[in-house]
């Protein structure tokens, strides 16, 4: 068994332990890349739920699938991690944990609603970050800005959005990612929509690409802007200010802050670039990792910042836009989505210089 999975396995425990509980028993695709280090318990892409689980006791890992699963996923995803099998033939597999309580005496928990257990989140064990787990997340985001700032330099006006994010998507996937958000918008579409999926409208003057991309369990979220006309005052203008907000919460992530600090910093330079009503136009970011965001950050978010987290925050001002990933250190944060050879702005916050990407002119 690998390390991290033993390290990972110790949180579980102690979780157990604390709560008098048997086991817990994995199921959601999020936690089951956590625990195993990366692995998948999909098929389908659009699935928050795995087609087969992991029972984890004080003693003893337990698989939970059927038998179309069992092979693959104990030869390709876990051939590390020494299993006890429980399965089941597919057309009997709602019978699955039914076998549990002959197996494990005592209370069962489950990290999804709508069995006949108790639901328990276990996601506040994915953190810290194992170093193992970091640096596989700068690898990806060194992939993801890669790929991404080669497709910025090949768009060509009269190009479909839909291109540009198949253009994407056989890059993500040439290179062993997944994109699991694609946002790609083009001229008023960026000022008219938040969450702009992808058409068939061509691209004019300005074009705006956001993605969240999956690796190893992993999720890097990012965006970058691209102008082909030049760019107006109004955008300048509303770009550096939105480069200031974001400036603002990355260097307030830190250790020992709440993240309801870091969103009031964020609202305040909002107010101080004077744009004091467009926080309120869409979310703000807050952490991530194993999830796209664990949850959307408000001025109620009372959770305290450590280091060894992940997060992503995306402010955005009507027609631009500012977010890369960040891993939260003893000091200033990591940007591990950051491009060296992208235009940038360099933002002074509270006496810290602080890089942001600007809107690449070409």
């Amino acid at each position: 068994m690998k390390k991290e999975t033993e390290i990972k396995w110790s949180r579980v425990k102690g979780m157990l332990s604390e709560k008098k509980m048997k086991g817990v028993i994995i199921n959601k695709t999020s936690n089951f890349a956590w625990f195993t280090g990366g692995a998948s318990n999909y098929v389908a892409l659009n699935t928050e739920n795995g087609i087969c689980s992991l029972l984890l006791t004080e003693k003893k890992i337990y698989l939970l699938t059927n038998n179309i699963e069992a092979g693959r996923i104990k030869q390709e995803e876990i051939p590390d991690i020494p299993v006890d099998d429980v399965i089941c033939v597919w057309h009997r597999d709602n019978e699955l944990f039914e076998n549990i309580g002959r197996i494990v005496h005592g209370e069962i928990v489950i990290d999804r609603p709508g069995e006949k257990f108790k639901t328990v989140e276990i996601e506040k064990l994915h953190f810290p970050l194992m170093e193992t787990e970091i640096e596989r997340f700068k690898n990806l985001g060194q992939k993801t800005t890669r790929i991404v700032s080669r497709i910025c330099h090949e768009i060509k006006p009269g190009m479909t959005e839909i291109e540009v994010a198949g253009m994407l998507s056989n890059l993500f996937w040439k290179n062993g990612c997944i994109p699991v958000v694609m946002l790609i918008a083009s001229d008023e579409r960026i000022s008219n929509y938040r969450h702009p999926i992808a058409t068939d409208k061509k691209i004019e003057k300005y074009v705006m690409i956001v993605v969240c991309v999956y690796e190893k369990g992993l999720i890097l979220s990012m965006t970058r802007l691209v102008s082909f006309a030049g760019l107006n005052e109004e955008i300048v203008r509303k770009h550096h200010a939105v480069c200031i907000v974001d400036a603002a919460f990355i260097i307030n992530t830190k250790a020992g802050n709440t993240v309801s600090d870091v969103f009031g910093a964020g609202i305040e330079a909002y107010n101080r670039t004077g744009f004091p009503d467009e926080w309120e136009k869409h979310h703000q970011g807050g952490p991530c990792g194993y999830k796209t965001r664990y949850y959307r950050a408000t001025q109620k978010t009372s959770y305290m910042i450590t280091s060894g987290q992940a997060f992503a925050w995306n402010p955005s001002i009507t027609g631009t836009k500012s977010e890369d990933t960040i891993i939260t250190t003893d000091n200033l944060p990591l940007i591990i989505s950051e491009d060296p050879q992208w235009p940038k702005k360099f933002i002074e916050y509270e006496g810290i210089s602080i890089a942001r990407p600007d809107i690449l002119v070409r």
